[in-house]
């Protein structure tokens, strides 16, 4: 009798390639992105329209409609400049919910639901960059020195998108209900919320506290302090290794998408 050939092992999964520069791999919070993952895959894009105008929807929105109503909060409160508790507790609670709102209503009336932390980041990062320059324009109209108005555009685009970028993320999770998983997802989604205000938080108590001290070197130590840690930490719950140039492409997941196949199995004895 001749022996049958043992079939050959099937092809691995088929994992799509990571196009453009995308820096050292990081994998610091893998049970997250994992979660994460798992959210993407039970969701399905349902647009009447362009995702990238729901982007334009939310700069507008950030820079009207948010920074509108933060100011008309914040004074009634009485915030003034120079009053660090107000500065570093009471603004970040008012901007980063009003943001928020601009990003629920493009995802409520223009997307009907988030696909993935991508798109939700950056959804949420394009309404921080409307109300931050919403907020040079105040600043410029109230007053302010040449030197700070300078300062201001030189970390604006690091500033308000980095925070409402998690405020995006935030409300992904929060929108994208399971329900055996909603006591998870409510934590989950409260985590992103919570690490916007606390970027938020730091970055203006670096500000104030030490502004009158060493002048823009705050700009600095608030780059070193504040950016890098939580973009490091935003880009790693994001998948650890994009590019902007290919922001919106899927990639792996380190957890779901293993990139080390396992062995073949052996074949039967004779």
């Amino acid at each position: 009798m001749t022996e049958q050939s043992y079939p050959p092992p099937p092809p691995p999964e088929d994992i799509p390639a990571m196009r453009g520069f995308h820096g050292p791999e990081t994998r610091f919070f893998l049970g997250i992105r994992a979660r994460l993952a798992t959210l993407e895959q039970n969701l399905q894009l349902s647009m009447g329209r362009s995702p990238r105008k729901g982007l334009i929807v939310a700069l507008f929105l950030g820079a009207t409609l948010s920074i509108v109503l933060s100011l008309i909060v914040q004074l009634a409160y009485g915030l003034q400049a120079g009053d660090w508790v107000p500065l570093v507790i009471v603004a970040p609670l008012t901007e980063e919910p009003f943001k928020a709102l601009s990003v629920l209503i493009v995802v409520l009336l223009m997307w009907k639901t988030i696909p993935n932390r991508r798109w939700a980041a950056a959804v949420g990062a394009s309404a921080g960059l409307g109300f931050a320059i919403a907020e040079t324009v105040v600043y410029a109209v109230g007053g302010a020195s040449t030197d700070a108005l300078l300062a201001r555009l030189m970390v604006e685009p690091f500033m308000h998108p980095l925070w409402s970028a998690f405020v995006g993320m935030g409300i992904f999770v929060l929108l994208a209900k399971k329900s055996s998983d909603e006591g998870v997802l409510l934590g989950l989604g409260v985590l992103f919320l919570f690490l916007g205000l606390i970027a938020h938080m730091t970055w203006n108590a670096l500000s104030v506290g030490l502004a009158p001290s060493i002048g823009v070197g705050v700009l600095l130590m608030n780059l070193i302090i504040v950016f890098l840690p939580f973009a490091t930490i935003l880009r790693d719950l994001l998948g650890g290794h994009f590019n902007f140039q290919n922001f919106f492409e899927p990639l792996p997941d380190p957890r779901t998408h293993p990139r080390i196949s396992m062995p073949p199995p052996s074949p039967p004895p004779p």
